[in-house]
């Protein structure tokens, strides 16, 4: 694998480090949906099994991980969390992406397309507003989180 050259995040957003092999990791999925209510019986679930580098490391040249640092994008996302990315992906109205205006340090927003705005998720920041004089870049979309709860 080529090495990778690391941006530049500001305080928000730590790089991790991806390292993929060969080799996949299965584990059990259960196909059903599990009730939040009343309970079902276990026999009700099928089982099979899943690799999660399949299904979030699909296109490992394609994708890095990075962990939340701030609380500009709360509730939705918590510090601590770890963001899979992929930067094979277009930007997308309502999507999530690591993104640079005027070639400051990426960040993690909300695209506003139709209204040419970064919004974070927390009322408590404020919205950030792209004009045509503004340079815009995508460093991908966030396809995933993972949380430990």
């Amino acid at each position: 694998m080529k090495k990778r050259i690391v941006p530049a995040f500001d305080d928000e957003l730590e790089y991790i480090s991806l390292k993929v092999n060969d080799e996949k990791t299965y584990v059990n999925f259960f196909q059903e949906e599990i009730q939040a209510g009343f309970p079902s019986p276990a026999e009700d679930f099928v089982e099979k099994k899943l690799s999660l580098d399949e299904r979030y490391l699909s296109h490992p040249d394609s994708t890095f991980l990075v962990r939340v640092k701030g609380n500009s994008m709360f509730p939705t996302l918590l510090e601590g969390d770890v963001l899979v990315v992929r930067t094979d992906l277009d930007t997308v109205h309502d999507k999530i992406a690591i993104v640079s205006l005027n070639n400051a340090a990426f960040t993690v927003k909300r695209l506003d397309l139709k209204n040419q705005t970064l919004v974070p998720d927390n009322p408590k920041f404020p919205k950030i507003r792209i004009s045509e004089q503004d340079s815009l870049r995508s460093l991908g979309l966030v396809v995933a989180v993972f949380r430990d709860l």
